[in-house]
């Protein structure tokens, strides 16, 4: 399987708040990023475990770890998605893996995969003081 032939974006159908994570696919000096996520209430634990578990399964099936390929987790955060008014907001951080180095290429990645839909994010950086809160951002702006 050529990597072009593996999806970029795909999260759980049917939710609203999302849990996500960017995973770094490499083989033989290719390489390409893919977001996977699944819906989460606040209660539920091993979120994150269960997103590399069932990435790792994709790719087992579709033989790319047996053609030599590898993957990494790359950080990740959490998706509000909105139906109604098709807005896409990425925030926050991974507490396993970290926030993931280019937000905005996430941002990207989510835009491509819902063109109907509005991104926006909160840069993962902290406050510059107690008064200011998150920067909002959206591509345009970039």
């Amino acid at each position: 399987m050529e990597l072009s032939e593996i999806a970029s974006v795909r999260l759980e159908e049917g939710g609203v708040m999302i849990k996500y994570l960017l995973i770094q696919l490499d083989r033989e000096g290719q390489a390409k990023a893919i977001v996977r996520g699944v819906n989460y209430q606040s209660y539920q634990e091993g979120l994150e475990e269960q997103i590399v578990q069932a990435a790792e399964k994709e790719l087992r099936d579709s033989n790319f770890l047996d053609q030599g390929g590898g993957f990494e987790v790359a950080g990740g955060g959490s998706i509000t998605l909105n139906p109604y008014y098709e807005t896409i907001t990425l925030f926050g951080a991974s507490q396993s893996y970290g926030v993931e180095q280019d937000r905005e290429a996430v941002a990207r990645m989510l835009e491509d995969a819902f063109p109907e839909h509005k991104v926006s994010w909160f840069s993962p950086d902290e406050p510059k003081s107690e008064d200011s809160g998150p920067e909002e951002k959206s591509p345009e702006e970039s």
